[in-house]
């Protein structure tokens, strides 16, 4: 199938489309549902140095802040990683620290962190099913239910269950996931797109449409989509691997007890997953996303 607009899941395509910070601020607008209007926004670096030499440097996809002062992390997430929730709420925190002021005069004023998580896998293999691809997190009083602190704000939204057709859309922030989820199989002379002249959509699919591309930005798309593919593969082998181990995990759980035997098989698929990553060169660190083990278990192996 012949592609005429870009792979938004590609780490190019999608920071390339929000590079135009009108279609950002749209994005942000139709995403947050009328929950808070953003009249502006304004880039940030989205390379993020430690706190200290022994942490790790932060890179987010799109990083931004409101005319309010608002924070905006807009990150998409291709593969599955373990405890990815986790790393969300890292990536918030850190953001909120790197907030804080010297000196004792600071009275902890920090602005809000808003974050939007588009994810290319689902987050829980068993609500794979429900339909449910929004879920909205923020600090909220358990008894109530009221928020109790707006400074934190997530949105996570799994591509793999949201299902619409284009024409099943029912508003602007829906036809966002599906243009992001399907751009790059779009059919260019699909007569569903009702758009006017001036429209934010109108503006993606021109922005998305790789004619207007030049043969520099047009290298550097097709290098993004290799390495987009060849870490799909990896994935994809990876959960191969994890089933073939779970799979006999749970054939000698039945001897010697199923939790255990479960355990270890989950265990031995991604040791044979990483071993076998090692031999085809795969980096360090896409092995240590990919099986959760560390980097000295790896360099065992």
């Amino acid at each position: 199938m012949n592609s005429y607009f870009i792979n938004m899941k590609t780490d190019y395509g999608f920071k390339k489309i929000f590079e135009d910070m009108d279609l950002l601020r749209d994005f942000l607008n139709d995403m947050l549902c009328g929950e808070r209007t953003v009249a502006s926004v304004e880039p940030r670096n989205p390379e993020w140095m430690p706190l200290s030499p022994e942490d790790r440097k932060i890179i987010v996809d799109v990083y931004c802040t409101s005319d309010d002062g608002t924070h905006f992390i807009v990150e998409m997430q291709y593969a599955r990683q373990a405890y990815f929730p986790d790393r969300a709420l890292f990536y918030d925190a850190f953001c909120l620290t790197r907030q804080g002021e010297k000196g004792s005069d600071w009275k902890y004023g920090i602005m809000p962190v808003v974050s939007i998580y588009l994810l290319n896998f689902v987050l829980d293999p068993d609500t794979a099913d429900d339909g449910v691809y929004r879920t909205d997190v923020g600090l909220t009083d358990l008894r109530t239910g009221r928020i109790f602190n707006p400074k934190i704000r997530e949105i996570f939204i799994e591509f793999p269950k949201f299902r619409k057709r284009f024409e099943e859309c029912e508003n602007d922030y829906e036809r966002w996931i599906y243009f992001i989820k399907n751009m790059n199989m779009i059919d260019i002379d699909a007569p569903y797109f009702p758009f006017p002249k001036d429209s934010k959509f109108t503006k993606l699919l021109q922005m998305g449409r790789l004619s207007n591309y030049t043969s520099e930005e047009l290298d550097q798309y097709y290098y993004a989509l290799k390495v987009y593919r060849d870490n799909r593969n990896v994935y994809e082998y990876m959960m191969e691997s994890e089933e073939r181990g779970l799979e006999r995990g749970m054939k000698k759980g039945m001897e010697k007890g199923l939790e255990k035997g479960i355990a270890q098989g989950l265990e031995k698929g991604k040791i044979e997953t990483a071993r076998n990553f090692k031999r085809l060169g795969v980096s360090t660190d896409i092995i240590m996303q990919a099986t959760g083990l560390s980097e000295e278990e790896i360099q065992q192996l």
